[in-house]
């Protein structure tokens, strides 16, 4: 029998994210519109519980650059907490939403999450996430959690 790894054992976990948090990716995926929008998304475990909005620094339409100043800012607010940068969201105004090459090429951890917001049809956003590995993306199931009391 092969052992359980790490990267197994994330396979079957769904992505935990918060109906409020998943809406502010939303909206801030329209408010920035044509141009792509980013920020970083904090956590633990499979839990996401907040997202940070970022600028995007790459100056064109399709594509996005976190600010490396917000991201390190980020950083510093989480230190001493359990919360750490999991992963980053971005959007695509103009097509679907699944990883381009770049966003796979981009990829610099197998551990990090990405969640792609597409607005091809404004009235019907779709938001999906990924774990992009060894150049391959894997879609990971969002499971929304909404607010008790």
């Amino acid at each position: 029998m092969k052992p359980t790894t790490r990267e197994d054992s994330d396979r079957a976990r769904p992505l935990r994210i918060p109906s409020h948090v998943l809406a502010d990716i939303v909206a801030h995926a329209v408010a920035e519109a044509p141009r792509e929008c980013c920020g970083l998304l904090v956590g633990a475990g499979d839990s996401i519980d907040e997202s940070v909005r970022t600028p995007n620094i790459e100056p064109g339409l399709t594509r996005f650059l976190v600010d490396p100043a917000a991201q390190v800012a980020l950083l510093k607010r989480l230190r001493g907490t359990r919360r750490e940068i999991l992963g980053a969201y971005h959007s695509h105004p103009q097509s679907e939403p699944v990883p381009s090459p770049s966003d796979i090429a981009e990829n610099f951890s197998n551990d990090f999450l990405c969640i792609i917001v597409s607005l091809l049809e404004p009235q019907r956003p779709i938001t999906r996430a990924f774990r992009i590995r060894s150049g391959q993306a894997e879609e990971l199931e969002i499971v929304r959690m909404v607010a008790s009391g």
